[in-house]
């Protein structure tokens, strides 16, 4: 029986020997790029591309999930926390600013300064230019459904899922 230290087991090349090409541009690969590979010289690209969506569809269903429970009694306690960290002025609304700011801090930095003004005249339904907290509540669910899917995606980019 072969032991795992035997030079012929070892059949990925060291991080960073393979360039990874996305939408052009070479780019570094993530942490998790050698392993990918490994597993698609294994299981063939077809049954890794099947896998993989497999995975992402799990994944998607677990956010959704998540999200719909923001009319549970713990999802409206968490809606009010996320209110409450968003309102930084403690005025009772949220501003363009604010929202901007808390959107960052979820990590949604992908979003342009035309997206977050979308957000928030989509929620503004009194159109008084600020978020109050019934309009968050409603709003919130949507913008983390999309949102949160979106940055698991890029995640697994950077991470190197996606090779």
């Amino acid at each position: 029986m072969k032991k795992m230290t035997d030079p012929d087991l070892c059949v990925l090349p060291p991080p960073g020997s393979f360039p990874i090409k996305t939408a052009g541009a070479t780019t570094s690969q993530g942490i998790f790029a050698p392993l990918v590979l490994g597993a698609k010289s294994v299981m063939g690209a077809q049954e890794l591309k099947e896998f993989r969506a497999s995975v992402i569809a799990k994944h998607s269903k677990v956010i959704a999930e998540f999200v719909d429970t923001s009319a549970s009694p713990f999802g409206q306690l968490v809606l009010k926390s996320m209110f409450e960290y968003a309102d930084k002025d403690g005025n009772g609304t949220l501003d363009r600013q604010e929202v901007r700011e808390a959107l960052q801090d979820l990590g949604f930095d992908f979003l342009d300064e035309k997206q977050v003004g979308t957000i928030v005249k989509k929620a503004d339904k009194d159109k008084d230019e600020v978020i109050d907290f019934e309009e968050f509540v409603k709003e919130t669910p949507k913008v983390l459904r999309v949102n949160l899917v979106k940055l698991a995606k890029r995640n697994g980019h950077d991470l190197g899922f996606l090779v």
